[in-house]
């Protein structure tokens, strides 16, 4: 599956898919340079162009990446990757399902070409600060001019994050039978985030009697120069992929990300849901929630270094603040009578890479 379909295949879902249908979108599109090192010493460079696409609601998502870049050689390269999560509301306070599936898929020159898809079945407990989910479902792989391959495949995670989401760990396990043998993936890392800067560190390890052991590491790191600019840079390798065919690699990359316009707004209204409204006033933004029986509540945002701030009381059941923020995507959570944080009902939502959710508001 090549880049350039990526996003028609992501149209193609929210049609059939019309609960999919998020609140919030992000679209950008990264210019890059990399190095690529492959078993035996080889290297090549490679310029690259990768769009990106997000739709994102709550207890919904849908990616969509790809990379598009001109080799030494003088072939094209294309790469694409489709994600679409979906869960149920909470069942029992903490526990809900989901289902995620995804697509991913490399074309090199006019005959070399791969694809790859699973598809899982997830059960999910999330706390405050810690979460664990097991999930378990198919797996498949296809090769140009050759058999496809599947494989059944479970796996299980878990998370542990500070409140709000400044630091988090994250881990898993994922035993997969493929072709009448066993082969484990093992993974955990880190995630730090803080103002304009996120960094991930992560390691994984491929155990296996049959297929051999190997292991890998990766660093990136993502810093905002503005709001719609970002400076990207990563580093490390990667283990082979089976059902591609394609080998472990190491990789260094440098680009800059834009994002652009992905949807337009009223002037004033930013956001209008049953519990809370955002809307310009002047050169700031208002904030404000309505909740009944509430006596405190507080809002932490990237905008504040996640540092709770007191909301004033202007109705009985109303409760408002104004704030600078600048134009672009800005994360919150809200804490009410002092426990632990929360999402406003119906506000659109993103994945905090644990597992968990925080709010999301577009400021044009």
């Amino acid at each position: 599956m090549s880049g350039r379909l990526v996003g028609p295949i992501a149209g193609v879902l929210l049609v059939v898919c019309p609960a999919c249908a998020p609140a919030q979108a992000d679209a950008s599109l990264g210019l890059g340079f990399g190095t690529v090192r492959f078993p035996g010493g080889s290297t090549l460079g490679v310029v690259s162009l990768g769009p990106a696409l997000q739709l994102l609601g709550p207890g919904r998502s849908l990616e969509a990446d790809g990379t598009l870049a001109q080799l030494p050689s003088g072939n094209g390269y294309v790469q694409g990757r489709l994600a679409l999560w979906v869960a149920t509301p909470p069942l029992d306070d903490r526990w809900r399902l989901a289902v995620d599936a995804q697509l991913s898929g490399a074309a090199s020159g006019h005959s070399a070409g791969s694809g790859a898809g699973q598809l899982g079945a997830e059960a999910l407990f999330a706390a405050p600060r810690w979460g664990i989910a097991v999930a378990t479902g198919p797996a498949s792989g296809w090769i140009l001019h050759a058999l496809p391959v599947t494989a059944w495949r479970a796996r299980v995670r878990g998370w542990w994050q500070t409140v709000p989401a400044r630091t988090a760990l994250f881990a898993s396990i994922e035993p997969t039978r493929f072709l009448g043998s066993w082969y484990t993936d093992l993974a955990g890392g880190v995630i730090l985030h803080t103002g304009r800067v996120e960094a991930r560190l992560s390691t994984a390890a491929r155990v296996s009697r049959v297929y051999g052991s190997r292991g890998a590491g990766l660093a990136a790191v993502d810093l905002r120069l503005a709001p719609g600019v970002s400076l990207e840079a990563s580093g490390g390798n990667v283990l082979p992929d089976p059902y591609q065919g394609l080998p472990a690699s190491g990789f260094v990359s440098i680009g800059v990300r834009v994002h652009l316009p992905s949807h337009r707004a009223a002037p004033t209204s930013l956001v209008r849901s049953r519990s809370l409204t955002a809307f310009r006033r002047g050169d700031g933004i208002v904030i404000r929630l309505r909740l009944r029986d509430a006596h405190r509540v507080a809002i932490a945002g990237d905008w504040n270094e996640w540092t709770p701030t007191p909301l004033a009381q202007s109705d009985p059941d109303q409760w408002e603040l104004l704030i600078a923020l600048s134009a672009g995507p800005h994360r919150f959570v809200v804490f009410i009578d002092g426990a632990p944080w929360r999402i406003p009902d119906g506000v659109p939502s993103v994945p905090d890479g644990m597992g968990g959710r925080v709010a999301v508001l577009n400021v044009f």
